[in-house]
């Protein structure tokens, strides 16, 4: 009995039709100043580059710290000072238990979802900014792709794409619409995003990110879009300070640069 020969397209079909495989295993990249490691029944360690993480564990940045990981499929995790990271082996699922994140899930990866005691986000093949601070607030800003948000449990899924963000109250009980936020400028400011501590993103991910930024730039110029950078919004350090409740639709790039930090 002759076996039919595969056609490229068939392949192709074949691959795309395929489940995504789950993330198994993180291996450390870049290690700035205060990292740690944290596994279940043992002791804490420093992380060191090369370090492979699996399991249930956790990694944590102390002030000033920074840390990259990259998992198996090559979706990239980069964490601001002061956070806290943890994933589940065999799963796709990430948390943010605390602090900044930048997630960036190649295309046809599989996508993940990232939580955080609040909120979840659902993401495919896109790069996010996220922050959590418990009990004071989350916020997720989208660079390129697009992602769903949605309370933990309960409530329906907002959809936040390119070039915008959403923030939220951590005891609030519904998700606000998002608003938009000047890429450009956060391009400019972000230490997770840019190229100040950490290699470029991949080359076809910032081309898709600087699609947004003309886009914005041709829409400012047609009067369709106002200059987000002059919005009124939260305090642009958030360092500690929740956002003014009264000011959902107004939170725009004012405090982008201490959030991608």
């Amino acid at each position: 009995m002759k076996l039919p020969l595969l056609t490229p397209l068939m392949v192709l079909a074949i691959c795309a039709s395929a489940p995504a495989a789950n993330l198994q295993s993180a291996t450390v990249t870049r290690v700035i100043k205060d990292v740690t490691i944290y596994r279940p029944g043992a002791s804490a360690v420093s992380a060191s580059v090369g370090n492979v993480i699996r399991g249930r564990t956790s990694l944590q940045t102390g002030r000033n710290s920074r840390s990259e990981l990259r998992f198996q499929d090559d979706t990239l995790t980069r964490l601001g000072q002061n956070s806290v990271f943890s994933f589940q082996q065999g799963s796709r699922d990430l948390e943010l238990n605390q602090g900044t994140i930048l997630l960036q899930v190649p295309k046809r990866a599989g996508g993940a979802r990232i939580r955080t005691a609040t909120v979840t986000a659902a993401i495919t093949g896109t790069t996010i900014l996220m922050e959590y601070h418990k009990g004071k607030w989350a916020k997720v800003i989208v660079l390129e792709g697009d992602l769903e948000l949605f309370l933990n449990g309960v409530g329906r899924r907002v959809k936040v794409e390119a070039g915008q963000m959403l923030v939220m109250r951590a005891n609030a009980t519904k998700v606000p619409q998002p608003v938009d936020v000047d890429l450009k400028r956060l391009q400019q400011t972000s230490l997770l995003a840019g190229e100040k501590l950490f290699d470029p993103l991949p080359e076809k991910v910032l081309a898709l990110i600087n699609q947004t930024i003309a886009q914005q730039g041709r829409m400012m110029q047609q009067g369709t879009l106002s200059n987000p950078s002059r919005n009124p919004g939260v305090n642009p350090t958030m360092s500690g300070q929740a956002p003014n409740a009264g000011a959902q639709v107004a939170q725009t790039t004012q405090s982008v640069s201490a959030t991608v930090k």
